[in-house]
């Protein structure tokens, strides 16, 4: 009698075990955003939600590059954004997938990078469902999702979806762009290893052709950028290696320019190039043609995979606009503070003048009248 209890006791502490260990795996693949998400105010209208004011050059005093990095991770509501040029952005952002496939969508054809894909995919929509229900609409008998803004409908289920159609329902309800990267599977030392760009859509580049990046190294995609190797390098290579499974990080950069597209080539000055031409203030239409440019940049590691993925919200935001707020003078300061590197970059040489001019200057009668 004595034996068969102690039997028993020892087959249910093996059970126990078992149920903490497999609790606790669950647990821990489970991606931290979605835990703590709830759903938007069921009187939440799209349409009214004005799009963040994003403004980096304010109370900046130094314009280095730097990552000038924040935790969020006590507000994963925030993550991915309805605001009310979701219609708008989710269109252009599905017109450039059609137009630029190569350019703009990529897909490393290797089993990890698939399952990554596949794990962002998962917990992309289920934000979006959990989050945005009256939005995204789930019936689960067809596996398929609703969308009620755009009208996209698409397969919930990976198992049913080949990687490039994943991408493209991303890229299809996502205002947002996404990279997503991984170490090197064969790597012998991980901690001296660089990430590698495995999967992406980038629908709205800022001045960059994105095909060129595809499966290189982060050293190698932010070659262009100024400063990169003395200040930005070490801090970044350490940041992804100690990114936590729990952690939300948003940054921000900005620019200027001089046309509206949310898709360009064109924004950045690289050496070699042929130094374009100085615009002139009434060459530039400031209301409707010329716009600070931000990117609110949300990074994080995926649970499962060990993937780091960075969303990236581009901002447009006329001069105009910036004028009304009062920020000229903030922004003329900025603009001045680039260093020489940064500005090139930036292509400060060629509107500098005429964006000064403009937001110096008094405001003329049409203005004044249009102010509320």
């Amino acid at each position: 009698m004595f034996q068969l209890t102690i039997l028993i006791l020892a087959v249910g502490f093996l059970v126990y075990q078992l149920c903490t260990l497999y609790k606790s795996n669950k647990q821990n693949s489970i991606n931290p955003i979605l835990q703590n998400i709830t759903a938007i105010d069921s009187k939440f209208q799209w349409q009214n939600q004005t799009p963040l004011k994003i403004r980096p050059f304010v109370g900046k005093t130094n314009f280095n590059p730097s990552m000038g990095i924040k935790k969020i991770s006590h507000i994963p509501n925030e993550w991915l954004l309805i605001e009310d040029t979701y219609l708008k952005c989710t269109s252009l952002k599905q017109q450039s997938l059609n137009s630029n496939p190569n350019q703009t969508m990529y897909i490393c054809n290797d089993p990890s990078s698939i399952n990554a894909l596949k794990e962002f995919y998962d917990l992309v929509f289920e934000f979006y469902i959990k989050r945005y229900p009256q939005y995204f609409i789930y019936n689960k008998s067809l596996n398929e999702v609703t969308n009620a803004i755009n009208g996209f409908k698409f397969k919930l289920n990976t198992k049913h979806l080949t990687p490039k159609q994943m991408l493209i329902n991303l890229g299809s309800n996502m205002e947002e762009d996404f990279i997503l990267m991984l170490k090197p599977q064969d790597s012998k030392n991980k901690s001296e290893e660089e990430y590698i760009l495995k999967s992406t859509i980038v629908g709205f580049p800022a001045g960059f052709d994105a095909s060129e990046l595809f499966n290189k190294p982060i050293s190698f995609i932010h070659n262009p950028v100024p400063q990169y190797t003395q200040r930005l390098k070490p801090s970044m290579n350490k940041f992804f290696n100690n990114l936590s499974k729990k952690d939300l990080w948003i940054r921000f950069n900005w620019s200027i320019q001089t046309h509206s597209n949310y898709f360009t080539l064109s924004n950045h000055g690289r050496i070699g190039d042929k130094p374009p031409e100085k615009l002139k203030r009434n060459e530039i239409d400031f209301k409707n043609g010329c716009f600070l440019r931000c990117e609110r940049q949300i990074l994080f590691r995926l649970p499962k995979s060990n993937a780091i993925i960075m969303t990236t919200r581009t901002y447009l935001t006329s001069l105009f606009q910036i004028k009304k707020e009062g920020l000229s003078k903030d922004l003329i300061f900025g603009i001045r503070s680039l260093p020489d590197d940064l500005a090139f970059y930036k292509k400060r040489h060629v509107w500098d003048d005429a964006v000064i001019e403009y937001l110096s200057r008094e405001e003329d009668k049409e203005e004044q009248l249009e102010k509320p």
